[in-house]
Parts: C-alpha cells; structure tokens; sequence
C-alpha cells in the first residue's frame, strides 16, 4: 500500500471518528478557576521527558491551590517519575490496550473532574476521541483543538519556536497562576540513591561523567564506533570516570576498563540518581535532559540542527537548565541528518566549558 493511500485513509478514519463522537456530552458551563476540585492531566503518551516537564506544573498548581486535587492518567514508563511525587495525588496507569483500561476510563468518569487539560497536539484518531468522551471531564483544555467540539479551550498560540516550558507556563497563566517558577521536579528515595553512590564509589577521578549514547530515534543515537572513540577522548583529556547508561548488549562490556562502567538500571529514577550525584551528563536523549535540568546539573546536550523547518526540535527541547550547553548537528553542510556526525572535538570542547 502506497504511503498516499495510507494517508488518505488514517484522514478518512479520523473524518469519521469526529462525526460520531466529537460532541459534548456535558453541559456548556463558564470555566471558573474558582470552581475547580480536582485537574486530570492526560500524559498515556508514556513519555518519560514529557511527564519529567509536567511536574512544573504540578508543583505550581498545588503551591496555589492546596485543595484542587491532581489526576494524572499515564503509561507504565513515565509513571516512574511521579513515584515519590507529593504534588500528585491519584496516578492511574494504562497499558494501551482500551479494552484492558475501560475500567480506568470509568473511574475517573465517575469523579466528575472539573478539568481536563491534554498536551497532545496532533489530531485525533477514535479511542482517544471515545476515552475523552467516556471520562468526561466538566471542562476540556487542549493544544490546537479549535475544530474539536469536544475541548472548551483551545490554545493554538504558536508554541513551534519556544521552549516546551512556555506551554506549561500559558496553561497556568489560565489558571491565574502568575510569574510560575518553570523548573523541574525528580524525587528519588533512599534506595535509588544508594544503588548511585554504591556505582561512583568505583571511580578514583576527579569527575564523574554520565554517558548517554542512546535516544528515542537511531538517527539521534550513537553508534558502537562512536561511542568507542568518545570514550577514549574523554578518558585521554580528563581526570575523569565514565558511566555508561545502556541497555543489555553484551558488545557495551567491551569497553569496560578501570575508568569506564556499564550501568544497566531497572528503573528510570536509578538514572535520575546516578545523574543527581555525578559531575557531568553527555546525552543525546531529552528525557536524560530533563532530568538533568531537574538537578541543575553540568550538561552536554546533543541535538540535530531544526533551523531549517517550522518546528525547531532543538528549542522546544532544549535544556531547561543554566549549566547546559547545547551542541548541535549543522546539517546545512550536507552531513547525514544524524547525531553519531557531531565531531567528538565539539563534545569535548563542552566538557571543558562546563569544568
């Protein structure tokens, strides 16, 4: 099937999907800020950075209103950040399967929660239409939504040119929450920390650097090779031990010396740990970003070149962070659109502005 007709048909079954359930299934009601009992915040998008950015506004809407209760409906994975999050007080956690989550959908209808906001920017397809349709929310707020009868507030502001943190801070501007402090929120325990330190007391250098060599996408991920010759440099020009994050590959262990380390961590808070007590964050990946920028730690932020497009990746999610420095792929000098082709010399340039 031709990429045209798959087009043509994902448009069509969205055009059908609004027919049938893009309607109100409430009364029209006046949005009063003072009105609002409790917020749920649709974050089953399962993304770790996303929800890592979110607990801004957790933060600042518990700060200002106490009582509003904060709902968070999410998947499995980005569930781990609000795990010892206070300014939270329900998360329900779907599988992305609707069948297996309607009981989900039911109880948070039957709660009759006075907002709803919804980060998601794309159109809608029919489950996510029928999930909003089942919850219900009494008033429904959501970014570039204005043809959806569904969503009461739609902000369609132009946000493709701005940090992801000025969506946070216009939701909240609709709230009537004014000059919001627009930093982010890791909590880890006893237990994470421990398994940190217990890692770094194995480097007898002067700093310790968490490496980062994966992301979402293979074209903003190292390759072997890469990753190989960043580590020698590193090792060469500083008084400096490497941890690795990485996944079960048994090629990773190659590298492995006296100051190199493999960390294969079960939980994205043991992450957040090791990156909490270390000097410095090499990545690639944003959600290690985000972290990172939670800490306010020293980062090398790694990133493709968006000057040329409408949606600028890069500025949208840009470090949130005064100790980071971005380094950028410039693609317009005809170079593979891929991360592995930063030169390992603009890194390390990096590492020695930050130490």
């Amino acid at each position: 099937m031709s990429w045209y007709i798959k087009k043509k048909l994902k448009s069509l079954r969205r055009y059908i999907a609004k027919k049938i359930l893009d309607k109100k299934n409430r009364k029209f009601n006046i949005f009063d800020v003072n009105n609002i009992k409790s917020i749920l915040f649709f974050r089953d998008d399962d993304k770790i950075g996303d929800m890592v950015v979110s607990t801004l506004i957790f933060r600042e809407i518990k700060k200002h209103y106490p009582d509003v209760k904060i709902i968070v409906l999410c998947g499995k994975n980005n569930a781990k950040i609000l795990k010892y999050n206070k300014n939270v007080d329900s998360v329900y956690v779907t599988s992305g399967n609707f069948f297996k989550d309607l009981p989900i959908y039911i109880k948070l209808r039957k709660q009759h929660i006075s907002l709803g906001v919804d980060f998601y920017t794309f159109g809608l397809c029919f489950i996510p239409l029928l999930i909003l349709r089942i919850i219900a929310v009494n008033t429904l707020i959501g970014f570039y939504k204005s043809l959806y009868n569904i969503y009461d507030i739609s902000i369609d502001k132009d946000f493709f040119n701005e940090h992801i943190s000025k969506r946070y801070k216009y939701v909240l501007n609709i709230l009537k929450i004014n000059k919001p402090n627009l930093s982010y929120d890791v909590f880890t325990s006893n237990k994470e920390d421990s398994i940190a330190v217990k890692l770094l007391e194995k480097s007898n250098s002067k700093y310790n650097i968490v490496l980062n060599p994966f992301a979402a996408s293979k074209h903003r991920s190292f390759s072997f090779s890469k990753l190989q010759s960043l580590i020698s440099l590193l090792e060469k020009q500083f008084n400096c031990s490497i941890f690795v994050i990485g996944h079960k590959n048994n090629k990773l262990y190659s590298l492995e010396n006296d100051r190199t380390f493999i960390c294969l961590f079960d939980d994205i808070l043991e992450t957040a740990s090791l990156i909490k007590y270390s000097d410095i964050i090499i990545t690639p990946d944003t959600s290690i970003v985000h972290i990172a920028s939670a800490f306010n730690k020293k980062t090398v932020a790694l990133y493709l070149d968006y000057s040329k497009v409408s949606e600028k990746i890069n500025i949208i999610w840009a470090p949130n962070n005064k100790n980071a420095i971005s380094v950028s792929l410039d693609t317009r000098n005809g170079l593979k659109d891929d991360v592995k082709n930063i030169p390992d010399v603009d890194i390390i340039s990096a590492v020695e502005k930050l130490l």
